[in-house]
């Protein structure tokens, strides 16, 4: 016979693995990997139940008793996929600083053309898109996605399901590695930008020299096979910047969770 602690008992069980369900959705909507589309969506509920299941057995006697009361369940939900949407969106910045890599060289050796005459054009970039799946794969071979999950077990420890500190450090954290994708995509695209900026100035120099030649419609031809040919031998540097970068935000990522909970870095 179940009696009425026996339900207080459960629903307050219930509630930990609702809340705990929120938060791994949070990350598999933001993270690399995880939020991908090729990915079917029922495979993912799936997974998500299986995890939530298994950390309410192991957390749940270490989570504070939460009271059943609408708004209060509400705000704790919005909390909860907040939290999960941090820890993916710390570890979404290196395939942004990639793909902004990506964009700046599609830019500069003329693919992205067409974006100067429609600034609304929205067409994927061809180099993003090749360093953010050589990164991914990068991502992979790291064990990163592994590392999201154990990110995500510590967070139930250092982060209470009743508890949030959006504290200055962990404002400025979030500043400090935003701010990162910048010098991410720079690093990337640097060998690739010397390059064709030394292009632009023979080309430069060859317009004084010859003006009768046609030096916009050789540019053309030239950046693309300059830049291509750099592209080709700049590779591992694109991956150990990518892989470094990869195993710092690793580090990032836990600052914040630490940032979040206690206040402190």
């Amino acid at each position: 016979m179940i009696n009425s602690n026996d339900i207080y008992f459960l629903t307050g069980k219930f509630i930990i693995g609702l809340l705990i369900f929120v938060r791994i959705t949070g990350l598999f909507l933001s993270a690399p990997f995880f939020k991908s589309m090729a990915i079917n969506i029922q495979l993912k509920v799936i997974i998500s139940f299986v995890l939530a299941f298994t950390l309410t057995a192991t957390h749940w006697e270490n989570q504070p008793q939460i009271d059943f009361h609408l708004w209060n369940i509400v705000f704790l939900v919005m909390k909860e996929m907040f939290i999960g949407f941090i820890i993916g969106y710390s570890a979404n910045l290196v395939f942004w600083g990639a793909k902004l890599a990506g964009g700046i060289i599609d830019f500069d050796m003329g693919y992205q053309a067409a974006a100067m005459f429609n600034m609304g054009d929205d067409s994927p970039t061809l180099v993003g898109n090749l360093f953010e799946m050589a990164t991914l794969v990068l991502f992979l071979i790291l064990n990163g996605h592994h590392y999201l999950i154990e990110s995500l077990n510590a967070s139930l420890d250092i982060i209470p399901l009743t508890t949030l500190q959006l504290t200055d450090s962990a404002k400025d954290l979030m500043i400090k590695i935003a701010t990162s994708v910048v010098i991410i995509g720079v690093k990337i695209s640097a060998p690739i930008l010397v390059a064709l900026f030394l292009t632009n100035l023979v080309l430069a120099l060859l317009a004084r020299i010859a003006p009768q030649t046609n030096i916009f419609v050789m540019s053309f031809q030239l950046k693309i096979a300059v830049g291509l040919l750099v592209l080709l031998i700049s590779t591992p540097i694109m991956i150990m910047v990518a892989k470094n970068s990869l195993e710092l935000f690793q580090g990032e990522t836990m600052k914040i969770i630490m940032a979040l909970g206690s206040g402190k870095v």
